[in-house]
């Protein structure tokens, strides 16, 4: 097998009377109208937020502007709720009024726990919240498309029913599988094998909660490439877990191999989804 894979916190020191002011948190980035993306996908690496001046009273946290929760219908009691947005490292911009057109004081990310204090609905016709970050404390409105009020996480890198666990290239031959085929790793993590599928008498695998499990190719499109395809679709032997795999096929790595220069694998289990960027290689 293959080894295929900051707020300016503005200190602003008054000699004369020598206190602090400024504040700050995680919550800072442009956003959407309707016609405009209110979420934004970053590079990976998390953004510093360009605070408010705020009370030195509150020096240290986030800055809040408490005046516009008296906006919209209170929520009574607050309710659970979460960030969500179709892609894992979107930032769900946090504003100081129900609109798009407002300031931003900074930003979520997809799965952040928000307690909901008040609802109304912007000029863009759409249910805004004033939500309460349960971890930082920053208050602020968000538009209703992007809180999932089911209280139950949306993160999409949730774990699923099973843990991926890393597997060894003993591992892998001591199941029969090994050799020509697409091995699979977290990006950045090019020793930590998490798939591996071979030639059609070897099968794809994964180490799921410990255990070498086999699965079954379902479905598989687009471009080939040793025995590969660059969307395959795949099933546990039990039937339980399934999981999709897309690949983008990158330059010539050695002989009679090819670099994975970028892909994405979803596992689904009975108890929610885990997606894992990837890299990885093909070949024999």
């Amino acid at each position: 097998m293959r080894r295929a894979w900051v707020i300016n916190i503005g200190l602003t020191l008054w000699l004369s009377g020598s206190f602090l002011v400024g504040c700050g948190d995680r919550n800072a980035t442009p956003e959407p109208t309707p016609t405009e993306p209110e979420a934004t996908v970053p590079e990976r690496g998390d953004v510093s937020a360009e605070p408010d001046a705020a009370d030195p009273s509150t020096s240290g946290t986030p800055a809040t502007e408490p005046s516009t929760s008296g906006n919209g219908t209170a929520i009574n009691p607050p309710k659970t709720a979460s960030l969500k947005a179709q892609q894992a490292d979107t930032q769900i911009n946090l504003r100081s009024q129900p609109t798009t057109a407002a300031e931003s004081p900074g930003y979520g990310l997809v799965g952040d726990p928000v307690k909901l204090l008040r609802a109304a609905e912007g000029a863009d016709g759409l249910t805004w919240y004033f939500v309460k970050f349960d971890e930082s404390g920053a208050e602020g409105w968000i538009r209703g498309d992007f809180i999932n009020t089911s209280g139950t996480s949306a993160n999409l890198n949730q774990r699923a029913s099973a843990s991926i666990d890393a597997f060894t290239t003993d591992e892998i031959f001591a199941v029969g599988s090994g050799g020509c085929g697409m091995t699979l790793w977290p990006v950045g993590s090019p020793d930590e094998y998490i798939f591996f599928n071979g030639l059609p008498d070897t099968g794809m695998w994964m180490k799921l909660d410990g255990t070498m499990t086999e699965f079954r190719r379902t479905a598989a499109s687009g471009p080939e490439f040793y025995g590969q395809s660059a969307s395959q679709s795949f099933v546990s032997s039990n039937g339980a877990i399934t999981v999709d795999v897309t690949a983008s096929v990158g330059s010539e790595e050695g002989y009679e191999s090819v670099n994975i220069q970028q892909g994405r694998l979803v596992l689904k289990g009975p108890a929610g989804t885990t997606e894992i960027a990837v890299a990885g290689d093909a070949g024999c």
